[in-house]
């Protein structure tokens, strides 16, 4: 049974709105605001009036908000971060806790043909890599080595666009059209983020686009790879949302079908279904997201300390039988508050595996919360802290455990 037929009763979207509070002034525009990562909505790239450029956020791809009255012009950006990590779930790898500094750099080429506003935009990544010497004494830390292979140079976002009022296409590697959400990001591997957006919904898609925006309505439509990378699977995915973007509120319904990523014994379910809403008052933003989520193998007898591309710490790829899905629930709140010169982030959700394997490190329901607080000494300094706090849950071998803690801090530089 297809997963639209099998939604029905799945998703109850939940009341956020219970709080609200008289909002200070609005934080001044000399500061970047705490928004999503987005595709661009309507009007926002008319070539009428001059931009103000904003910095980069952290993990996301900057859109001017207007063009300047000329038929071609350009635009640059970057950021420079540094940090300390530890992190525990981690911690049975030997490879929790490290400094490390990562980079990101945007730019885009705009030009008026005809009644289009067409673009080539752009976001690259810069990651240290970690040392190879890395402990691999038993199968399990064998198979979650390559975890920790990262490629120093990425592609994050890299189309072509074209804009004629109402309509927007796109095709590239750009931000995944599922859903909407509301946080900052300080990481360039998004493992900084509430569990449905750092386990379930990739960040970024590869494919082709379509947008139409007739009033405060967005329809969206996705042809995409599926995966974050290019395609190992002949078979492509469908993503597309229908919603309401406005200023001061949002809400929307996403949805990704595909029969699985990889090929043959390794091809993985990747299928969900979704809800997105948010409010904003003054400085404060009300937002959430709820899904459900198709995972895992296919088909069984495939060993996972034999996966070689990387794994799930939540043991995500367990099969549960032939051509048969694992199903999942999960969702989270999120309060942000943008001052003046401080950040605060809110964050938590839940997620509930709905079959029991007798598998604990992939049953286990995940509990998971998060604080962010941050402070800009200039308006491109800053200065910030993460803790992600979640349930401890045992993986299953001798007395390993996937210690539920994170902490990091660090700066960064934008420009």
């Amino acid at each position: 049974m297809s997963l639209v037929r099998r939604l029905g009763p799945v998703i109850a979207w939940m009341t956020l709105w219970t709080w609200l509070a008289t909002a200070r002034a609005q934080a001044p525009s000399s500061l970047p605001p705490a928004t999503l990562e987005r595709l661009p909505p309507a009007g926002e790239l008319s070539l009428t009036q001059a931009p103000l450029p904003e910095p980069v956020e952290p993990g996301n791809l900057v859109f001017p908000p207007s063009s300047p009255p000329r038929d071609f012009w350009t635009h640059w950006g970057g950021l420079a971060r540094g940090y300390y990590l530890n992190d525990q779930r981690l911690e049975f790898t030997g490879a929790e806790a490290t400094f490390a500094v990562e980079g990101v750099v945007d730019g885009g080429v705009h030009q008026r043909v005809g009644n289009w506003d067409c673009m080539v935009e752009g976001q690259f990544f810069l990651n240290q890599p970690f040392e190879r010497n890395i402990l691999v004494d038993i199968p399990l830390r064998q198979s979650f080595a390559h975890n920790f292979d990262i490629n120093t140079f990425e592609i994050s976002q890299l189309y072509l666009a074209a804009r004629n009022e109402n309509l927007f296409f796109q095709a590239g590697r750009f931000v995944t059209p599922f859903g909407r959400f509301y946080f900052p990001m300080y990481l360039n591997n998004f493992q900084d983020s509430p569990f449905i957006r750092s386990e379930v919904v990739a960040f970024r898609e590869t494919g082709f686009l379509a947008q139409w925006t007739p009033g405060p309505l967005v329809f969206t439509a996705a042809l995409t790879n599926g995966g974050f990378q290019q395609d190992m699977n002949s078979s492509k995915a469908l993503i597309a949302r229908v919603g309401v973007d406005q200023g001061w509120y949002a809400f929307g319904a996403s949805i990704k079908q595909q029969d699985g990523t990889g090929s043959e014994m390794q091809k993985l379910y990747n299928n969900h279904v979704g809800v997105d809403a948010m409010v904003r008052f003054g400085n404060w933003t009300l937002s959430g997201e709820a899904l459900y989520d198709e995972f895992g193998f296919r088909r069984p007898g495939f060993n996972l300390d034999d996966i070689t591309w990387g794994r799930s710490l939540y043991f995500r790829e367990v099969n549960r039988g032939l051509f048969v899905p694992s199903t999942g629930v999960g969702y989270y709140v999120n309060l942000g508050y943008q001052g003046p010169r401080w950040m605060l982030m809110l964050n938590y959700g839940d997620y509930f595996p709905r079959q029991q394997l007798g598998i604990p490190a992939r049953d286990t329901p995940i509990h998971r919360g998060i604080v962010k607080l941050s402070y800009h000494f200039t308006p491109n300094l800053e200065t910030y802290g993460i803790a992600l706090i979640e349930n401890d849950v045992s993986l299953g071998v001798g007395n390993l455990v996937r210690k539920g803690s994170e902490v990091i801090a660090g700066w960064q530089w934008s420009i």
